[in-house]
C-alpha cells in the first residue's frame, strides 16, 4: 500500500499491541515521529473499531479553528494503572534534553498523572516541541507497564496538562474534570458480560461498549463528535457503508464553531493568548 500511495506510512518497526494498551504509546510516537516532515496542522490517535464521521473538509475547517490547540478530557489518572513509586519528577526521568533555563519548579515537581480516552486530537506544534525538547524513551518506558492494564491512555495526556514550557501546551494547569465531547462518540454501559445487551440499540456489546449498528445511524448523522467508536465488521458492516455515503455526499452531521468550542478551558486560554487577555492567576478552568 504505502508503494502505491503517499498517504499510507508503514512503520520500519513492528508493535505487539494488547487489549490492556500495551505497544500503544510507543507505536503511536514512533507514527507522530515519522510523519512530522510532512504538512499537517492536527493529528487524530485512533485505535481498532474507530470510525472517522466528519467528510475531509469538515476536520480541515475544525483544525483551523483550532489552531494549536489540543483536544482531550481531563481526569487523574487511576493509580492501578501505572507506576505510584517511580519518580514523576521530570529531573528524575531525564525528561529534558537541555535542562538549562529550566525552572527548578517545573524539574522538581512531581507530575501529575492524567487519563482521559486514547483517541484525542494533537496538534502538530505541540508534537514537534515535544520531540524538540523532550527524552521519550523514559517516560513511555514508564506507561507502557507489562504489570498494568489499560495504560494507553495518559501519556499524551500528563505531558499536556503538567505544564513543561512545550509550544502548544495548556499552561493553566487545570485540575478539575472535563469530559471530552468532541473526538469520540461512544454508548457505555457497564452492565453484565460482553454479548447480549438490551440496553444497546444493537443489542451487542464488546468491553463495556455498545457495538454501533446501523440503529445508531441517526445519532451518527447528528453527532457533533470526530470519531466512533466501536464499530465491527463481522457485527454490522453496514454502518460503516453508510457513514462512507455520508461523507461522500457531505451530509455529515453538525460542523463545529467557535461558540461550541469555548467548552473547553484550553480553547478559551489560546483565544486569550490570542488576543492579550491570558491570566495564568485568574483564569478559569
Amino acid at each position: 500500500m504505502s508503494d502505491c500511495f503517499e498517504n499510507v506510512i508503514v512503520l520500519e518497526n513492528e508493535y505487539i499491541l494488547d487489549s490492556g494498551g500495551h505497544g500503544q504509546d510507543p507505536a503511536h510516537f514512533d507514527c507522530l515521529q515519522t510523519i512530522l516532515d510532512r504538512k499537517w496542522d492536527h493529528a487524530i490517535i485512533l485505535q481498532n473499531f474507530d470510525l472517522v464521521i466528519k467528510t475531509p473538509y469538515q476536520l480541515s475547517d475544525l483544525s483551523e479553528l483550532l489552531n494549536y490547540t489540543n483536544i482531550m478530557g481531563f481526569e487523574f489518572g487511576l493509580s492501578s494503572r501505572y507506576n505510584t513509586k517511580a519518580d514523576w519528577t521530570p529531573a528524575g526521568m531525564k525528561l529534558f534534553k537541555n535542562e538549562t533555563g529550566v525552572p527548578d519548579k517545573i524539574l522538581h515537581t512531581r507530575m501529575r498523572v492524567r487519563k482521559s480516552m486514547n483517541q484525542v486530537i494533537i496538534s502538530k506544534v505541540f508534537v514537534k516541541s515535544i520531540f524538540e525538547k523532550l527524552n521519550m524513551h523514559k517516560i513511555i518506558k514508564l506507561f507502557d507497564d507489562n504489570d498494568n492494564y489499560g495504560v494507553d491512555e495518559m501519556l499524551v495526556q500528563t505531558l499536556y496538562e503538567n505544564y513543561l514550557g512545550l509550544d502548544g501546551q495548556m499552561e493553566s494547569n487545570c485540575t478539575q474534570n472535563h469530559n471530552d465531547i468532541l473526538t469520540r462518540l461512544t454508548h457505555w454501559d457497564f452492565t453484565g458480560p460482553n454479548g447480549f445487551d438490551k440496553e444497546c440499540h444493537s443489542k451487542w456489546k464488546r468491553h463495556g461498549v455498545c457495538i454501533l449498528g446501523v440503529e445508531y445511524l441517526n445519532e451518527l448523522f447528528k453527532s457533533q463528535m470526530v470519531t466512533a467508536n466501536k464499530m465491527l465488521t463481522t457485527f454490522d458492516f453496514g454502518t460503516i457503508a453508510c457513514m462512507r455515503e455520508m461523507i461522500k455526499m457531505n451530509v455529515t452531521g453538525e460542523t463545529l464553531d467557535t461558540v461550541w468550542l469555548t467548552s473547553f478551558p484550553q480553547f478559551r486560554e489560546m483565544q486569550m493568548k490570542t488576543n492579550g487577555t491570558y491570566d495564568r492567576n485568574t483564569f478559569d478552568c
